[in-house]
């Protein structure tokens, strides 16, 4: 059974909740219970390495654009000749 707790955030760390779980593409429900756990959790190097891990995907997402992907799988096929 799971239970539900509200945590209250000013404006601006909800802000930046929601900007780095829109770049990751998860709500800022699931980073936050995503950050939670690896707070809780961070007991073994395997566990300090996933924190890690978020963190890198977090900063290389900030590099990128949006992408598109309708617009890559139709580059891919057009790329492999694909008539579809």
């Amino acid at each position: 059974m799971t239970k539900a707790i509200t945590l209250r955030l000013d404006d601006a760390d909800h802000q930046a909740l929601a900007r780095q779980a829109d770049q990751l593409r998860v709500s800022p429900g699931t980073l936050a219970r995503m950050l939670v756990h690896a707070g809780l959790e961070e007991r073994t190097p395997v566990e300090r390495d996933a924190r890690a891990a978020i963190a890198r995907l977090v900063r290389r997402s900030r590099q990128r654009p949006p992408a598109d992907a309708v617009a890559l799988v139709r580059d891919a096929r057009g790329a492999l000749g694909s008539r579809r």
